[in-house]
């Protein structure tokens, strides 16, 4: 991001209250999500000031638009780094034994991940580099199968068991955006 010129920083800071309208309306917490707010509402300053053809519109509108569209990406990030912990957490150990189970009071996020429209996206594009039994193995853990439960019922050593949830994981990994530093990348 280009350093904001004299006009551009002292216009900024007349409307930097419109970040906290934002953020208050939008029942987002401060603290989470200034950071990000802030970056939208710096880009939405310089192109109001660049882009003439925007000054026709109210400067807090190109303001909100390019601060939800940041806290927007930021909540999608944050929910798909969930589910990937919460797909660690329901693997299991050489025993067979969950890690899940280590942690008191954990959260099957895949539950509530199922009901956003961001699953169907990563299934769409996940599955076709899946085999038939991975993509199995998936379907029963969102379904809510415990390990154990999909390794029995499907008659398969506890070895093979992990190395599928590996190869799932890896081509997770290659599809997954991820949100790390305050930076969207591609999983390495």
């Amino acid at each position: 991001m280009d350093k904001l010129t004299e006009e551009e920083r002292a216009f900024a800071e007349c409307y930097h209250n419109t970040i906290y309208s934002f953020l208050r309306t939008n029942k987002l917490p401060v603290d989470d999500f200034y950071d990000v707010a802030v970056f939208g509402y710096l880009r939405a300053v310089k192109r109001y000031s660049r882009e003439k053809q925007l000054q026709k519109y109210s400067f807090t509108t190109i303001a909100w638009r390019a601060m939800f569209a940041d806290c927007h990406r930021k909540k999608k990030a944050d929910r798909i780094r969930d589910a990937l912990i919460a797909f660690s957490l329901n693997d299991t150990t050489e025993q067979g034994t969950e890690y899940g189970e280590f942690i008191a009071a954990s959260v099957d996020s895949f539950r509530e991940l199922e009901a956003q429209e961001s699953l169907q996206e990563l299934l769409a594009e996940l599955m076709p580099a899946l085999t038939d039994r991975q993509r199995d193995h998936l379907i029963k853990a969102l379904d809510g199968y415990k390990p154990r439960e999909i390794m029995h019922e499907q008659r398969v050593p506890i070895p093979e068991y992990h190395a599928d949830r590996r190869a799932i994981q890896t081509a997770a990994a290659d599809i997954i955006p991820i949100f790390c530093g305050g930076v969207l990348r591609r999983a390495a």
